[in-house]
């Protein structure tokens, strides 16, 4: 048996997409924010992705003033941090600090990269969508790196969780990999 589900809650039906952690300003005056409204958009180069952001959000107002960003994926380790820095308001505490996690300068842009995660994306805002309550930011991604042990073209779920971000404080991550079967 289905039954309907209620229009604003019709995302649920295709989340969860892979949690990331935003870094923008510069390494001297850094915010992180939790993000799982993304998606890659293009994988051809250049590569893009797709952030869509609340008008409001402090980052945001950074991510403005110079058009960079990194994308950071955490893994299943820093769920506490993913889920604090998604909670709170870096206008007024350095999450950094509070979180525990480590800002790392970059090689292109000026927002730091989190020591912690295991892959970044570095990006420049390429293009903005005005929409009613959130922006789309399509990021073209300038500088990719990841850890070998954990990404060999594809994250290795055997070895690397990514979180998935089920609603309020539910997360989901992937544990294991399968393969379908082409039929013949």
């Amino acid at each position: 048996m289905k039954k309907e589900v209620e229009l604003n809650k019709a995302k649920w039906l295709v989340e969860p997409g892979c949690v990331v952690l935003v870094t923008s300003g510069t390494t001297e005056s850094a915010n992180v924010m939790t993000f799982s409204w993304q998606t890659p958009v293009n994988s051809a180069d250049p590569c893009l992705v797709l952030l869509a952001i609340h008008h409001a959000r402090y980052s945001y107002d950074l991510i403005k003033q110079n058009h960079q960003l990194v994308i950071n994926v955490p893994g299943e380790e820093l769920l506490e941090q993913t889920h604090f820095v998604g909670q709170v308001t870096g206008r007024n505490i350095d999450k950094f600090k509070e979180s525990g996690l480590t800002p790392v300068p970059t090689t292109v842009v000026e927002p730091p990269l989190i020591r912690q995660c295991a892959g970044h994306l570095e990006c420049r805002v390429a293009e903005t969508f005005k929409m009613q309550t959130h922006d789309l930011l399509i990021c073209e991604v300038l500088r990719a790196v990841a850890d070998t042990d954990l990404f060999d073209g594809r994250w290795i779920p055997e070895k690397f969780h990514t979180l998935h971000y089920l609603c309020g404080n539910k997360y989901g991550v992937m544990e294991r990999t399968i393969e379908a079967q082409r039929k013949k």
